[in-house]
């Protein structure tokens, strides 16, 4: 037992002994094999810097030769150029050398020419008989005096030639303004026709014992007439606007058939805002045309209103195109403002359109809608001077002047006697106004101004007070003369009370 013991340590003891020889051994080995890589790294690594070394040695010996190339191209170009400047330089000496010759040669003229001057001055004195400058006093007078009489020649000689020019230029300078306006004039008269088709529609219009026919032309303002032919119904007013209205309105009835005073009225408030819609689009076009694409709202009614205005039988917007047409086209000719006398041409007569309200010139009522609309001081006197009472103080104000002058002159143009019925319905309807006050409504001259009907508000007139109203017109009538021959004055206060069912809960 004792002998397995020892037999067991000595074995024991033998392979720890073995297991350590063994380590050392392979220790040594892994040494002398790291010695022997780090060896090679470095013969590697010594192999690939001198590479490196010869690729770089060989790259800056080509860019010293590039370097080389270049510097020769530059000294050869450099040669070049220092040659041709040396020639330069060389020709400029010799040009400034020829220069200084040249003056010098110049001085010694100068001096010459001077000795010349100085025994010619002392030669032509003694033959004259005066000094240098007494001789210049003579001359400078003697010049002078030509040269007012030549001055004189010349001013008088333009005076003529402008005087024989002026008024031709003038004449051709408007009739090529009236030429570039093609207008067509047509003879408006105040009826206006609407075809009914047959007399029973008639009968339908006049109604039981004229009750429609009685509302109608009360509603509307204008005169029916019903003799004319058996097909046909005239509308009469020297309102273009209301005669526009009323045929609408009888257009529409026909059409309908329902024909009383009710729908009468219904149909009128339908026309007449149409009417109202159309006046605005006609004043949209024409303060367009003039360039003024910001003109209020409230003034394009009124400027629209010319469309259904007639002066002296010559459609307002007709002639208020061509006056603004040939304006124009004098302004450019003559550098003036043009957007001046296209304002001033699209408003000149909008006050025709208001003088029943208005007591005033008609040109005095367009000065003052174009300062209420803020247009400038020369645009406003252009306006007001296109007539004879109030002076034109800017050369667009007398363009103005004659273009609207030219509109009126044309050939067919204007017919006097319409002109002055629509003046006598106007002048009716305006002293009814005046009379009246702020209690008329609305005024109606009707029957060729043999009856004026006088709507007024019955809040702020007793029946009693429509009495002596209407006695008052009548009589200021007598006293202004303002229309001839016997008018019969209406005077109207109706009050109307209106309510609606089915609302009370």
């Amino acid at each position: 037992m004792t002998g397995l013991v020892i037999l067991f340590v000595l074995t024991t003891v033998g392979g720890v002994a073995g297991t350590f020889f063994f380590k050392q051994k392979l220790d040594k080995e892994v040494a002398a094999f790291k010695s022997q890589s780090q060896d090679k790294v470095k013969e590697v690594a010594k192999q690939l810097l001198q590479n490196k070394y010869k690729e770089a040695d060989e790259e800056a010996q080509q860019l010293r030769t590039q370097a080389k190339q270049f510097y020769d191209r530059l000294k050869s170009q450099f040669s070049v150029q220092q040659k041709a400047l040396e020639n330069k330089e060389k020709l400029l000496d010799e040009q400034r050398k020829h220069v200084a010759d040249q003056e010098v040669n110049f001085v010694k003229k100068e001096e010459e020419v001077a000795e010349t001057r100085k025994n010619l001055l002392v030669k032509l004195e003694k033959v004259a008989g005066m000094s240098k400058e007494e001789a210049q006093t003579v001359y400078m007078k003697e010049f002078e005096a030509s040269l007012v009489s030549y001055k004189a020649k010349k001013i008088s000689d333009i005076e003529k030639e402008i005087k024989l020019t002026a008024e031709e230029k003038a004449r051709e300078l408007i009739v090529d303004a009236m030429q570039s306006v093609a207008t067509e004039y047509v003879d408006e008269v105040t009826v206006s026709i609407v075809e009914i088709g047959n007399e029973e529609i008639k009968g339908k219009i006049i109604g039981k014992e004229g009750r429609n026919i009685r509302a109608f032309e009360k509603i509307t303002g204008v005169d029916v007439i019903i003799d004319e032919s058996p097909t046909a119904i005239g509308l009469s007013s020297y309102d273009g606007v209301r005669r526009e209205i009323a045929r609408m309105v009888l257009e529409r009835l026909i059409k309908d058939g329902r024909i009383h005073p009710a729908t009468i009225e219904e149909q009128y408030n339908k026309a007449k805002k149409e009417v109202l819609v159309e006046l605005e689009k006609t004043g949209k076009m024409m303060t367009e045309r003039a360039n003024w694409f910001d003109a209020p709202v409230e003034l394009l009614q009124i400027i629209g209103r010319l469309k259904y205005r007639r002066s002296k039988g010559q459609n307002m917007v007709e002639h208020t195109l061509e006056v603004m047409e040939m304006a124009e086209y004098i302004a450019r000719e003559l550098k003036a403002d043009t957007n001046v006398v296209l304002r001033a041409a699209l408003l000149h007569d909008i006050g025709k359109v208001l003088t029943t309200k208005v007591k005033k010139p008609h040109h005095h009522i367009s000065g003052d809608v174009a300062r209420k609309y803020g247009l400038d001081p020369v645009t406003v006197n252009a306006i007001e001077a296109h007539h004879e009472d109030i002076e034109a103080k800017s050369v667009e104000a007398v363009i103005m002047k004659i273009a609207d002058a030219a509109s009126g002159a044309r050939s067919g143009a204007r017919k006097e006697n319409v002109e002055d019925y629509v003046e006598r319905i106007e002048n009716l309807e305006k002293t009814a106004y005046e009379v009246a006050g702020d209690a008329a409504e609305e005024v109606f001259a009707v029957r060729a101004g043999r009856e004026l009907r006088v709507m007024v508000k019955p809040s702020q007139i007793s029946d009693e007070a429509a009495v002596v109203l209407a006695q008052n017109i009548a009589k200021k009538i007598d006293e202004t003369g303002v229309f001839p021959g016997m008018v019969n004055v209406v005077v109207v206060r109706e009050l109307r009370a209106h309510a609606t069912s089915g609302n009370s809960q």
